[in-house]
């Protein structure tokens, strides 16, 4: 190798700056929620949720979902239809090739992972709230293995928080 390397030319920058530009439009980057799963994905690889709504009868659940109450005194009932994040109108390509199989997609929230719409109140929390409103704290540790993939260590630390001791 020659050192000190040749300097680039003026072809060779433009053409990686073009590249580098390219890596960042907001196709590239932009991500929104899947209906089904709840996660975000690419912009690009999201299908339509209208496309697949004769395919949602599978994602029905019942006892997984509850209207929200203001009260204790309130009734408690169910949601109707198809358990779906709110005010998402795409779906995953990866939830969307199981539903079209008639499968319920592992991470759907269908499969008990629905937790409804967090409140506003619990929304705007900083890191210090989050931590005093939640009742436990967890701790995962990751290693890299030499071929490139993760694995988790077989153990998992969870602690309960003392809430009702920081309170008194």
């Amino acid at each position: 190798t020659i050192y000190p390397p040749e300097s680039i030319t003026a072809r060779q920058s433009r053409s990686t700056i073009r590249n580098a530009c390219n890596l960042m439009a907001i196709a590239e980057i932009e991500e929104i929620g899947c209906a089904v799963c709840g996660q975000l994905a690419l912009t690009k690889n999201m299908s339509p949720l209208k496309s697949i709504k004769n395919l949602l009868t599978v994602l029905h659940s019942n006892r997984n979902t509850r209207q929200s109450r203001s009260s204790l005194n309130e009734k408690i009932q169910e949601i109707d239809g198809p358990v779906l994040a709110q005010n998402c109108d795409s779906v995953c390509n990866l939830c969307r090739s199981k539903l079209r199989l008639g499968e319920i997609p592992s991470l759907a929230l269908a499969n008990n992972l629905w937790i409804g719409e967090v409140p506003d109140v619990l929304s705007r929390l900083n890191f210090i709230e989050q931590i005093l409103v939640s009742r436990v704290r967890h701790n995962t540790n990751f290693i890299k293995v030499n071929a490139g993939y993760r694995k988790m260590i077989a153990h998992c630390i969870s602690w309960e928080n003392p809430t009702a001791k920081m309170f008194n």
